[in-house]
């Protein structure tokens, strides 16, 4: 087959128009003065001759001019025999969408993955029976080639495998998966592709064969977040809606508060109509007080019967008959935060540690309940019972055995008083005669939890202790002339840190590094079980512990303390349950402690698949780059000699024309 491979080259042909147009404007005659002597011997010649070729030689001319031009045009064009390579045509590639968005079904629960695994069954047993070849690429989060050009002979296993094909609830990385069939197409790239896809693309590569799964009717009313803030003590409810494929329609949305108020067999429920309009998304606020509506904006006054400050759920229902149940419920958890007990003793009891202290309960304060115990001047503080004991200025008799201890100022006027265990000894005080002395970074202080944000060298004190026979579990974060002053222990069940310094004799009371060491410890000693309360599927989220072991409830899996924290990312969407086990196993014997402390989850559907009539730009070309090794035969050598001949011809037609 002849193709031009310049085909702007044929530009040259609009030359044939001009010719034509000069030949239509050129005068037949010319004007010219000549004796009469040599007219009557001329009219005698031509009476002789009488050549009938005039006409003829100007109509050779002008065909002869014409076919110049084309030559040259097609020069120009380079035009060239190609001859396409046979190919193996009976080869198909399919790409099969398994996002979450595909779980939408018909009036006859029919889901869209379902019909297009059907369907690619029937293509694919069509292509085996041709003796044809069949790929088959699942896009997924992480796509998978699971069958490469496999011919009849793996049909059964191709028809088992693809009938067992679920449907994932993420999104799919489609890019993947047509860069994932770019090896294939290379092999062949007459092999033809086909995507199973339900997203309307506003441009598809010529070659790329989009099977759009969406159906006709198809509509999805979606929550597509939620979240739980306290607001003045009470809880205030906010989600956000949307409405895909349908009119403007009212959806009711209905609450559920599950312990409420501490009260565990107390439910609180209410709802509201939601306006929804096609493609807009709305945000609705459950509050005490409601609101002033805005646009996409709606609030809900809950009133003084429904407030709640407390909650073990919060279950959210979006009450509509679509196309898409995925995405019509939602549910809160975090509403009940855990306890931790906190007593503040101090034998020069003083404003700065217990401030840091509760400017570090206020920054926690969305994952714990905070109870401080401030033990009054006199009194001898508890060694049990609490999940934070400080003593200032003072020594206990015994470690409490039951949560973590702060040591702040231990002075050596105590020092045969430093309990059994401690893991140190404070040999004397060393007074810097008033001047104001830098701290340093003690050896463990780069990258430590509890140094994080901490500048050394903000920190000054004019007296400190001298701390000696320091156990080796303790990790040393400021020092000073090579003495620790402020070191840590994470030892199993023995949680400790040491302040070796008075608040009295420093500066930190009024930098940040104050309450910031007080919240890096807590975050430290009680970090948080899981790092939030709801997170997409697919999306990575930390889980800790401050126990001796997490437990994930759904598998039964176990985690100590030396595998966290951990990234995890679950695959399903649902209610999670992630359970502490306590250090403390005598005090859970003795019921001051809980034996397992609890956290839950909820994992949606990601909110980019509640759009299951969405639209997006464009897809990549699996072909571009793919080569075909096409057999080009140059034309330019004939199209050349033909050239030279015409110009040959015209110049002898001119030649004749002057005689």
């Amino acid at each position: 087959m002849m193709k031009f491979l310049v085909p702007l080259g044929l530009l040259g042909l609009i030359g044939i128009l001009v010719l034509i147009i000069i030949y239509i404007i050129k005068p037949n005659y010319q004007n010219k003065y000549i004796t009469s002597t040599y007219v009557w011997k001329l009219s005698l010649r031509y009476k002789k001759r009488r050549p009938p070729t005039s006409k003829l030689r100007n109509i050779l001319l002008f065909l002869c001019q014409v076919l110049i031009l084309t030559a040259m045009a097609g020069i120009m064009a380079w035009p060239a025999l190609v001859e396409e390579p046979e190919g193996e045509t009976a080869d198909y590639v399919y790409i099969l969408d398994s996002s979450a968005s595909m779980y939408a079904g018909n009036a006859d629960y029919e889901t869209r993955f379902s019909r297009a695994v059907k369907q690619i069954s029937d293509e694919a047993e069509g292509v085996f029976n041709t003796g044809g070849k069949v790929s088959l690429i699942v896009a997924e989060r992480e796509s998978k080639l699971l069958f490469r050009r496999v011919d009849a002979t793996s049909r059964d296993e191709f028809s088992k495998t693809l009938m067992g094909l679920q449907c994932t609830y993420a999104s799919a990385d489609i890019e993947k998966a047509l860069t994932m069939s770019r090896d294939i197409l290379g092999e062949n790239p007459l092999a033809q592709l086909y995507l199973y896809t339900d997203t309307t693309y506003e441009y598809i590569p010529e070659k790329v064969h989009v099977v759009n799964m969406q159906a006709e009717g198809d509509w999805n009313a979606a929550i597509l977040d939620a979240e739980a803030t306290r607001e003045d003590g009470f809880y205030v409810i906010t989600v956000s809606v949307a409405l895909y494929g349908n009119e403007a329609m009212e959806i009711p949305l209905s609450v559920a508060v599950s312990g409420a108020n501490g009260e565990s067999n107390h439910t609180i429920r209410f709802n509201k109509f939601v306006l929804c309009e096609p493609g807009e998304t709305n945000t609705v606020i459950f509050r005490l007080g409601g609101g002033k509506d805005d646009e996409n904006l709606f609030y809900s006054d809950i009133g003084d019967l429904n407030k709640f400050s407390s909650f073990t759920s919060v279950t959210l229902t979006f009450e509509a008959d679509d196309s898409f149940d995925s995405d019509n419920n939602y549910y809160l958890y975090g509403g009940d935060k855990e306890v931790l007990n906190v007593q503040y003793a101090s034998a020069d009891p003083n404003p700065f540690l217990p401030a840091a202290l509760y400017t570090a309960r206020n920054m926690l304060s969305s994952r714990y309940d905070f109870r401080i115990t401030e033990v009054k001047k006199g009194v001898e503080p508890a060694l049990e019972g609490f999940d934070f004991y400080i003593f200032e200025h003072t020594m206990p008799s015994a470690l409490p055995t039951d949560g973590f201890v702060l040591l702040a100022d231990p002075d050596p006027m105590w020092q045969s008083s430093v309990p059994a265990g401690a893991g140190f000894r404070v040999s004397q005080a060393i007074d810097l005669n008033g001047n104001r002395e830098t701290l340093a970074e003690g050896e463990d202080f780069a990258g430590h939890p509890v140094a994080e944000n901490i500048i050394a060298d903000d920190i000054t004190v004019s007296r400190y202790c001298k701390i000696e026979d320091v156990d080796p579990a303790y990790r040393v974060l400021l020092s000073y002339g090579g003495d620790p002053v402020y070191m840590v222990r994470n030892d199993g069940a023995v949680k400790m840190a040491v302040m070796g310094f008075s608040v009295h004799y420093s500066n930190i009371s009024k930098l940040i590094e104050n309450p910031l060491l007080m919240r890096n410890l807590l975050d430290y000693f009680f970090p948080a079980i899981v790092s939030g309360n709801s997170f997409e599927v697919g999306e990575e989220f930390t889980v800790n512990t401050w126990g001796s072991e997490l437990e994930f409830s759904d598998t039964g899996e176990t985690f100590t303390e030396e595998d966290l924290p951990a990234q995890f990312m679950l695959d399903v969407p649902g209610t999670y349950t992630f359970r502490q086990r306590s250090y403390f196993e005598d005090a859970v014997a003795q019921g001051i402690k809980k034996e397992f402390i609890t956290a839950q989850v909820f994992i949606s559907i990601p909110a980019y698949e509640s759009d299951i009539l969405r639209r997006t730009d464009s897809l990549s070309d699996p072909y571009e780059g793919t080569e075909t090794e096409t057999d080009y035969k140059d034309l330019l050598l004939y199209l050349a000699s033909a050239l030279v001949a015409f110009l040959f011809v015209e110049w002898w037609l001119h030649s004749r024309e002057s005689k």
